[in-house]
């Protein structure tokens, strides 16, 4: 039984996390830690002790791997608390604003034991992707489009606050979409990273830009983005390649890969109902932290050990430096 700690219950971990830690039986979910009590009651009627004290927290019982949703700005300050209390770490995305950030929180641990959440790597239509892409079956992949708009997305509570979030709508929702893009083309490098953002106290709301992506064969890929909060967009990412494009939509039920042949055809890739499976958000977060579980309890890396992020995380640099 492997003992998991929850450091911050907010809406991720309240809506997602714990019902998908809840469902199986090779894990306790030892204990709960947030500086809100909203939960605690609830918590109680699942026997799951609750504190708003993290020290207090970490001497009432020893576990495992620890579970850290809370907001980017307090990561490292509880981070140093707990580093050395546990052998695993899952955090929640975002996860940092530069590689210096990124390898101090993760080179403590062994590669196997760290991972980030950045799930839709496991969803099934993009793992169908980048099968595709690898199988060449298609031609060359030539360029990929990035367009992320939803003028509903809430910049509220922690998010608000540069100081509390770390960044805007690329560093929240934005990452997502360039981490599946360098996840199914096997992004070795990147290079030429140029992009334009408006902000809003210091908070990104819109941006573009480009770079090119260098993958395992050393073949470059061109790929532009737009997101932004400001406007609604197809939601999708359009993969070009010599003799076809493919669009991929990342949402839940929306969630599809389509062949579009020049703009008059499309074609749901679907072989059947199971095939591209997962899709659903619990579904595709099950299948992620089933293989953190494996690779941990294995002590063998994956292809969601933290060093395999290092790409988004050097992205998130470039985009946010002064």
């Amino acid at each position: 039984m492997i003992k998991v700690a929850i450091i911050g219950m907010g809406n991720v971990a309240w809506s997602a996390h714990l019902p998908v830690l809840l469902s199986r039986n090779d894990i306790e979910i030892s204990w709960v830690f947030d500086k809100s009590q909203n939960k605690k009651n609830i918590l109680k009627k699942k026997n799951i002790p609750f504190f708003n004290d993290i020290k207090n927290a970490i001497n009432y019982k020893k576990c495992d791997i620890a579970l850290i949703t809370i907001p980017y700005s307090e990561r490292a300050k509880i981070f140093d608390e707990i580093k050395d209390k546990f052998s695993g770490i899952f955090f929640e995305k975002p996860f940092a604003l530069t590689l210096d950030q990124h390898e101090y929180f993760s080179n403590h641990y062994e590669d196997y034991a760290v991972t980030i959440g950045y799930q839709r790597r496991h969803m099934g239509i993009v793992k169908t992707l980048k099968n595709i892409i690898n199988q060449n079956i298609f031609g060359p992949l030539i360029s990929i489009n990035i367009n992320f708009g939803d003028i509903h997305y809430k910049f509220d509570g922690f998010r608000s606050k540069k100081e509390k979030s770390g960044g805007g709508i690329f560093f929240e929702a934005g990452s997502h979409w360039i981490d599946t893009v360098l996840f199914v083309t096997d992004a070795k490098n990147i290079k030429n990273f140029k992009s334009d953002k408006k902000e809003i106290a210091e908070l990104d709301i819109e941006c573009s830009g480009a770079f090119d992506i260098v993958n395992k064969h050393s073949h470059e890929i061109n790929c532009n983005f737009y997101i932004s909060n400001l406007n609604n967009t197809s939601n999708s990412i359009e993969f070009n390649f010599k003799h076809c494009s493919l669009e991929l939509s990342l949402f839940d039920d929306n969630s599809s890969l389509k062949i579009i042949n020049n703009g008059d055809h499309e074609f749901i890739i679907k072989d059947n109902e199971f095939y591209n499976f997962p899709n659903k958000s619990l579904d595709v977060l099950w299948s992620f932290w089933n293989e953190f579980l494996y690779s941990y309890k294995n002590k063998k890396k994956s292809e969601i050990s933290a060093d395999n992020f290092v790409l988004t995380t050097k992205i998130i640099e470039l985009f946010y430096a002064k």
